[in-house]
């Protein structure tokens, strides 16, 4: 009962220059090699793993943001998901058994290709049965689909599969090659695990639907129609309201060329206050010289300017990744509450009106780790909430708030999160840290497990947070650099 048999990663932003997991020649992305911190990454998890008791190996959640879509161009983003793919799943030595993707906004695009990929796929079965519409979300248990060989319920991704493929094609010598047996499968927007005895239920999901500015078209609507809620009560109608609006700005706009490259500079601006209002200021005054008027002084146009773009840049940036000070603020909590009303009726729908009593929900987006227990309506116990982070460094100045972290999971749903790193501006390195939400204070027998085995003053440990230390910093820097040449 004490062998890890779920792996929940998120928010690996993989091609994006300020990810930790992204190798750096110089100012260029080389996704030709994978850099050091995600060897090491991969090291660790091979060392927990390794100590597993029985002979099934554990599935590997990706939630979310892990290719990035919206900052970096497709093939830079897929070459170095192959870099950690030949790191975790090589062809002799995988650790995990299989893949779930749940795609998050910045990697929302993966969802679209799935989904009208399976639609296609869904006109061939039967040319005499009337077409239904599009679908916008999968069944939220697909293990338990999948497990009865309902092959119907399973959506695999045609792009990441292939990205599979020719890895797993190649023969390199002594470098490791991909199994050829990998299919990647698609859950979106959720993904839910229970317990043998079905009374305990994890339900992940990346995190932007718990934020209003991935709601705002279902926000415009209720604001056009004048109804009673904001937000809808239907899992379903989350994406399909918003789908379009998420991929386009999240998930696709930075990959625009040129328009791409000023999204990017644009977006780094708004995550440090100082700099976006050098930023704006630098922006209304050009403006203001482009359509002066016949006055002598461009002073009252530039402030006009400099008016409306705060006005707009700040309601854009207030998100809970520039909130500071704490792991997550107010709006999100009530955007998550409704949320949760929403999972809530999709656990009724697929499990016939039974709701486990036990849920955990788990979320990435904010690049915040934590987890905390609230207290919903509708739900029998308090919810266990955990985050795990993020691996990017967009802040010039290192915040401790901001972090990476993995969730471990045993067949009963026990969990801990796995502190990787925080972002930490002291001389020394902290160490990776195993926490559990537990008001006893006292840890599970897995949590107790797994702690004995992170030796976090020995290899491969150590090692890591030296290096994740080490490049929070040089990341930081380079960032500050960029920032300021702009």
């Amino acid at each position: 009962m004490n062998d890890i048999r779920y792996v929940c990663l998120s928010d690996m932003h993989l091609g994006e220059e300020d990810s930790l997991l992204t190798e750096m020649d110089g100012h260029n992305v080389n996704p030709l090699k994978a850099n050091d911190v995600m060897e090491l990454l991969a090291k660790c998890l091979k060392e927990l793993i390794s100590k597993n008791d029985g002979p099934e190996k554990p599935t590997l959640i990706l939630n979310g943001d892990i290719l990035e879509l919206a900052l970096s161009e497709y093939n830079t983003s897929a070459m170095i998901f192959e870099r950690f793919l030949e790191q975790v799943m090589a062809k002799d030595s995988a650790l995990f058994d299989k893949i779930i993707f749940i795609p998050g906004n910045h990697d929302h695009h993966l969802w679209e290709l799935a989904r009208e990929t399976q639609y296609v796929d869904h006109m061939t079965e039967d040319p005499n049965i009337r077409l239904d519409q599009p679908w916008h979300k999968t069944e939220m248990f697909l293990l338990e689909k999948n497990d009865k060989n309902e092959d119907k319920y399973q959506v695999t991704s045609y792009f990441l599969d292939n990205i599979i493929e020719r890895r797993a094609k190649l023969n390199l010598g002594e470098r490791p090659v991909l199994r050829d047996d990998i299919h990647i499968n698609i859950a979106y927007p959720n993904f839910g695990i229970l317990s043998p005895d079905k009374d305990k239920c994890v339900v992940i999901h990346h995190g932007h639907f718990i934020e209003a500015n991935y709601c705002l078209m279902s926000k415009l609507k209720s604001n056009l129609l004048n109804t009673s809620s904001e937000l809808p009560s239907d899992v379903q109608l989350f994406e399909a309201e918003n789908f379009a609006w998420i991929d386009f700005l999240w998930s696709a706009l930075g990959r625009s060329g040129d328009v791409g490259a000023i999204t990017e500079t644009l977006y780094e601006h708004m995550l440090d206050r100082d700099q976006m209002k050098k930023f704006i200021s630098k922006v209304a005054k050009n403006l203001a010289k482009k359509y002066r008027g016949t006055g002598p002084s461009d002073y009252a146009e530039e402030k006009a300017f400099k008016w409306i773009l705060e006005k707009a840049l700040n309601k854009i940036s207030e998100s809970e990744r520039n909130l500071k000070g704490l792991p997550l603020g107010e709006k999100a909590v009530n955007g998550m509450t409704q949320f949760l009303t929403a999972v809530r009726n999709q656990i009724i729908d697929e499990r016939k009106g039974v709701i486990p009593s036990e849920l955990t929900f788990v979320f990435g987006l904010t690049h915040k780790p934590f987890l905390h227990e609230f207290n919903l309506e509708g739900f029998e116990k308090p919810i266990a909430v955990y985050n795990t982070g993020g691996w990017v460094v967009d802040k010039v100045n290192p915040d401790e708030l901001f972090g990476g972290a993995i969730l471990l999971m045993n067949k009963n749903l026990d969990a801990c999160l796995l502190e990787m790193y925080r972002e930490y501006e002291g001389e020394h390195s902290r160490p990776v840290l195993v926490k559990q939400l537990n008001g006893s204070g006292e840890l599970s027998p897995f949590c107790s497990r797994v702690e004995s085995l992170v030796q976090s003053e020995q290899k491969p440990w150590l090692d890591f947070s030296n290096v994740a230390h080490r490049d929070v910093k040089s990341r930081a820097r380079r960032l500050e650099i960029r920032i300021k040449s702009l």
